[in-house]
Protein backbone atom coordinates (compact mmCIF):
# COMPACT_ATOMS: atom_id res chain seq x y z
CA UNK A 1 0.00 0.00 0.00
CA UNK A 2 1.16 3.54 -0.77
CA UNK A 3 1.44 5.63 2.42
CA UNK A 4 2.57 8.95 0.89
CA UNK A 5 -0.49 10.83 2.17
CA UNK A 6 -0.01 9.52 5.70
CA UNK A 7 3.69 10.42 5.66
CA UNK A 8 2.87 13.91 4.35
CA UNK A 9 0.20 14.36 7.02
CA UNK A 10 2.42 13.31 9.91
CA UNK A 11 5.51 15.24 8.76
CA UNK A 12 3.52 18.39 7.96
CA UNK A 13 0.91 18.65 10.72
CA UNK A 14 1.93 16.63 13.77
CA UNK A 15 4.13 17.95 16.57
CA UNK A 16 7.71 16.73 16.15
CA UNK A 17 7.77 14.86 19.44
CA UNK A 18 4.65 12.87 18.46
CA UNK A 19 5.45 11.95 14.85
CA UNK A 20 7.36 8.68 15.09
CA UNK A 21 4.74 6.61 16.89
CA UNK A 22 1.79 7.93 14.88
CA UNK A 23 3.60 7.36 11.58
CA UNK A 24 4.45 3.80 12.58
CA UNK A 25 0.82 3.14 13.44
CA UNK A 26 -0.64 4.72 10.30
CA UNK A 27 1.72 2.86 7.97
CA UNK A 28 1.51 -0.56 9.59
CA UNK A 29 -1.46 -2.67 8.40
CA UNK A 30 -1.77 -4.35 11.80
CA UNK A 31 -1.64 -1.05 13.72
CA UNK A 32 -3.45 1.26 11.29
CA UNK A 33 -6.85 1.26 13.03
CA UNK A 34 -5.13 1.79 16.37
CA UNK A 35 -3.29 4.81 14.92
CA UNK A 36 -6.46 6.31 13.48
CA UNK A 37 -8.29 5.78 16.75
CA UNK A 38 -5.40 7.27 18.75
CA UNK A 39 -5.28 10.30 16.51
CA UNK A 40 -9.04 10.77 16.72
CA UNK A 41 -8.98 10.75 20.52
CA UNK A 42 -5.92 12.97 20.89
CA UNK A 43 -6.03 15.27 17.85
CA UNK A 44 -5.69 18.51 19.80
CA UNK A 45 -2.60 17.15 21.61
CA UNK A 46 -0.95 15.86 18.42
CA UNK A 47 -1.54 18.71 15.96
CA UNK A 48 1.17 21.34 15.54
CA UNK A 49 -0.71 24.54 16.52
CA UNK A 50 1.26 26.61 13.99
CA UNK A 51 -0.39 24.63 11.16
CA UNK A 52 -3.99 25.46 12.14
CA UNK A 53 -5.51 27.68 9.46
CA UNK A 54 -9.09 27.64 10.81
CA UNK A 55 -10.79 25.87 13.68
CA UNK A 56 -14.07 25.77 15.51
CA UNK A 57 -17.05 23.61 16.28
CA UNK A 58 -18.86 25.57 13.54
CA UNK A 59 -16.02 25.28 11.00
CA UNK A 60 -18.27 24.14 8.16
CA UNK A 61 -20.31 27.37 8.51
CA UNK A 62 -17.35 29.75 8.58
CA UNK A 63 -17.08 31.81 5.38
CA UNK A 64 -13.30 31.49 5.30
CA UNK A 65 -13.65 27.70 5.34
CA UNK A 66 -16.35 27.57 2.65
CA UNK A 67 -14.20 29.86 0.49
CA UNK A 68 -11.25 27.51 1.03
CA UNK A 69 -13.35 24.51 -0.03
CA UNK A 70 -14.49 26.34 -3.17
CA UNK A 71 -10.90 26.98 -4.14
CA UNK A 72 -9.67 23.41 -3.59
CA UNK A 73 -11.27 20.97 -6.02
CA UNK A 74 -8.69 18.22 -5.60
CA UNK A 75 -9.22 14.60 -4.63
CA UNK A 76 -8.29 13.77 -1.02
CA UNK A 77 -7.67 10.63 1.00
CA UNK A 78 -10.06 10.00 3.87
CA UNK A 79 -9.18 8.07 7.02
CA UNK A 80 -11.80 7.31 9.62
CA UNK A 81 -13.09 4.58 11.91
CA UNK A 82 -16.27 4.92 9.81
CA UNK A 83 -16.08 2.21 7.12
CA UNK A 84 -18.17 4.33 4.73
CA UNK A 85 -15.42 6.95 4.65
CA UNK A 86 -12.23 5.03 5.48
CA UNK A 87 -9.55 4.89 2.79
CA UNK A 88 -11.78 6.51 0.16
CA UNK A 89 -10.47 9.06 -2.31
CA UNK A 90 -13.04 11.80 -2.79
CA UNK A 91 -13.22 15.40 -3.99
CA UNK A 92 -12.49 17.68 -1.04
CA UNK A 93 -15.99 19.18 -0.87
CA UNK A 94 -17.63 15.74 -0.79
CA UNK A 95 -15.14 14.38 1.73
CA UNK A 96 -15.68 17.40 4.00
CA UNK A 97 -19.48 17.00 3.82
CA UNK A 98 -19.25 13.32 4.75
CA UNK A 99 -16.81 14.06 7.56
CA UNK A 100 -19.10 16.74 9.02
CA UNK A 101 -22.31 14.70 8.75
CA UNK A 102 -20.93 11.42 10.12
CA UNK A 103 -20.67 10.64 13.81
CA UNK A 104 -17.16 9.24 13.73
CA UNK A 105 -13.94 11.17 13.55
CA UNK A 106 -12.42 11.78 10.14
CA UNK A 107 -9.17 12.90 8.62
CA UNK A 108 -9.19 14.27 5.06
CA UNK A 109 -5.73 14.67 3.55
CA UNK A 110 -5.13 16.94 0.56
CA UNK A 111 -1.92 17.90 -1.24
CA UNK A 112 -1.12 20.87 1.04
CA UNK A 113 -3.83 20.79 3.68
CA UNK A 114 -5.81 18.48 5.95
CA UNK A 115 -9.23 18.57 7.55
CA UNK A 116 -9.57 17.02 10.99
CA UNK A 117 -13.02 16.33 12.41
CA UNK A 118 -13.18 14.86 15.90
CA UNK A 119 -15.67 12.28 17.02
CA UNK A 120 -19.10 13.39 18.14
CA UNK A 121 -19.09 14.25 21.84
CA UNK A 122 -21.32 16.22 24.17
CA UNK A 123 -20.61 19.90 23.55
CA UNK A 124 -19.61 19.49 19.90
CA UNK A 125 -16.81 18.15 17.76
CA UNK A 126 -13.30 19.49 17.36
CA UNK A 127 -12.74 20.65 13.77
CA UNK A 128 -9.51 21.93 12.26
CA UNK A 129 -8.36 22.93 8.81
CA UNK A 130 -4.61 22.58 8.69
CA UNK A 131 -2.27 24.12 6.12
CA UNK A 132 1.26 23.01 5.34
CA UNK A 133 2.10 26.69 4.92
CA UNK A 134 0.88 27.38 8.45
CA UNK A 135 -1.21 30.21 9.81
CA UNK A 136 -1.96 33.33 7.82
Amino acid sequence: MDYRAERFFVSSFIRKDRRERLLLQLTSPSRRQEGISRFCHQASDLIDPSKILFKGKDLERQKAFTDFVSGHKETCLCLSPDPCLHERSLPFAEAADLAFTGCDAALVIGSSFALVVGEAVKGGREKYLLSAAGQR
